[in-house]
Formats: C-alpha cells, structure tokens, sequence
C-alpha cells in the first residue's frame, strides 16, 4: 500500500532523511504505508522521537486545514511532473491559491538590485508571456515583482514560491507579505516546501529556488551580475534539458555594466558561459536545452516554440 501523506510528511522531517533519500526511494514508499521501518533502517537513532514526529505532523495537517492550505506528497499522481524530475523535489508541497496555473509555466528570474532598464523589460517580457504561461518566480524585489506587475496591476496568473511558511504572515516580511496577498487576491498560487509556520531565513531562499527551477517548462534571465543570486535556479535547471531565454539588449550602453554581467556571459559563450556562472567546470555535466538570445517579440516567439516542442503533449 502506498505511503500516505501523513507518513511521507513524518519521513521528511526525520534528521538525515532529506528529499533526495526520499526521491531515491520512492519505489519502497509505493508499497509501504508506514515510515517507522524505514526510519528504524536509515536512522535508527531516531526511532525515539517517531512520537514527535507524529505529533508534529498531526498539527501541520490541523493548521493547514484551518488556514486553506493544501498539501500534496511527491507520491501523489498530482504531483507536478516537472518538478519531480530534479533531483531532490520537495517530499511534501503546501499549496495556497489556484493549483491549476502549473499547467503552462515559465519563470522570469534577475537581480534583486535591477535597474530602470532591468524593470521596463522585465514588465514587458512579463505582460507577453502571461498571456500564454503562469509567471513563476520567488516574488522578490527587483526583476521578480516587475516581471509580474504590470501598468502597477499584478498578473492574473502568477506562481510566487515563497522561502517561509504559507502561514506567511507569520513568515514573511511586510514587503513579501503585500505582495503574496496581491497575488492570492488575483487569483494566483503561493507555493512553499517550508512548514506553515517556519520563518524565512538567509538560507531558504536559494533552496526554494529549485523548485521554480523545477516547475519551468522555459526560463527566461532578465538581468543579472555573473555572481548574482540567478544562478541558484540556473544551476537547478541546467540539469532539466530545457530551453532559457536570455535577454540581450546590445543597443544599451548600460547592457556593457556587471549588471548585465551574466547575459553577456551567456549570449557570448553559450552553454560554456552557463557552467562558468553556476561553477560547473565541465560543460558535458549540463543538460540544458536551447539558449536563445530575447531581443524582441521574434526571439520571444521562438523561445515559445521552443517550450511547445518539448513539451508537446502539454500545448
């Protein structure tokens, strides 16, 4: 019997036993309903906190309900398909919001630290991608919240992952906390892999990254230093053979600045200058697909089919 969600929920919290044990195993979770032998195998040491666990777990599911906070298990048939091909998807998702918006996703990634320039195309390239995908990123200042904003009207399909709990009042700076609201009160989603009530911290915003990564039919780089925080969902999703878009506006003087520093990188070298930026030293260990250099509304439209080709069943 398949492991259920309160199980699978319980496993994931056990010190030691993280998303990517729970990936590698997920053939024995698909015939064990219960994690205490798997817990008494791997970390027997934890056996005397499984009562913990338990308890902890059972108020999760409590507070989920009460605060309309869905949960699903990387064992559910609903999981998002994409995301489970990284290699460490999270064990437990929690979902606020329209669920229905991870059919057709890209993410529009850059800079915290964007410039006028960065925002004007950041807003442009959003309002032309909405029209066909749910813009995901991690709703940050900068390029993400101009990606998704437009004319100051948020986008009605937009997926914000976010590095705290969905109890996000709680978790969440007052900046972030306007923001998720905009998004919910537009019809969007707000995804975490992180406890309801667990605060953001230094940490948590680059392991969220993964997950836009992960859910990315396309990845779009607006504007970024070589050593800007991007290369977290870059690193992620140069594993995923699939196409990135990288905005090239050779025609701005500005575009010849470390703030673009990352789009030169790419649009110069290829596949070479991705692995540079994410430090990966050979570039036959990257599977990504197309890079396409986004000028204007052509190069978008390729980008596009490119993202249909791959995933043909989908579109």
């Amino acid at each position: 019997m398949i492991m259920d969600l309160r199980n699978v929920l319980i496993l994931s919290m056990v010190k030691g036993i993280g998303p990517a044990f729970i990936k590698k195993n997920l053939h024995r979770l698909m015939q064990d309903n219960s994690c205490a032998a798997i817990i008494g195998e791997v970390k027997p040491e934890e056996i005397s906190n499984l009562e913990h666990y338990a308890r902890v777990a059972d108020e999760i599911i409590v507070d989920c309900k009460a605060n309309s906070i869905s949960m699903l298990s990387v064992l559910s048939n609903d999981y998002p398909t994409q995301l489970a091909e990284i290699g460490d998807p999270p064990s437990v998702l929690f979902f606020k919001g329209n669920e229905t918006l991870l059919k057709h996703v890209i993410a529009i990634i850059g800079t915290r630290h964007s410039t006028k320039l960065g925002n004007n195309i950041a807003e442009r390239v959003g309002t032309y991608f909405s029209e066909k995908f749910s813009i995901c990123n991690g709703l940050v200042e900068g390029i993400d919240e101009h990606a998704i904003y437009h004319n100051g009207q948020i986008a009605k399909n937009v997926v914000g992952i976010i590095s705290g709990g969905l109890i996000y009042k709680e978790t969440c700076t007052a900046n972030h906390i306007k923001v998720i609201d905009d998004v919910l009160n537009a019809g969007g989603l707000i995804i975490s892999e992180f406890l309801p009530r667990q605060k953001e911290d230094k940490f948590s915003g680059s392991k969220a990254s993964r997950i836009q990564a992960g859910l990315a039919h396309g990845l779009i780089l607006v504007q970024s230093k070589i050593d800007g925080g991007s290369k977290y969902t870059l690193a992620k999703y140069a594993k995923l053979g699939r196409p990135v878009g990288v905005i090239h506006y050779p025609s701005s003087e500005e575009y010849n600045t470390d703030i673009f520093g990352a789009n030169r990188l790419i649009i110069e070298k290829g596949k070479n200058g991705l692995a540079q930026i994410i430090d990966i030293k050979r570039v036959s260990s990257l599977n990504v697909g197309r890079v396409i250099p986004l000028t204007g509304k052509a190069d978008y439209d390729k980008l596009i089919q490119e993202i249909e080709y791959n995933n043909c069943s989908l579109f």
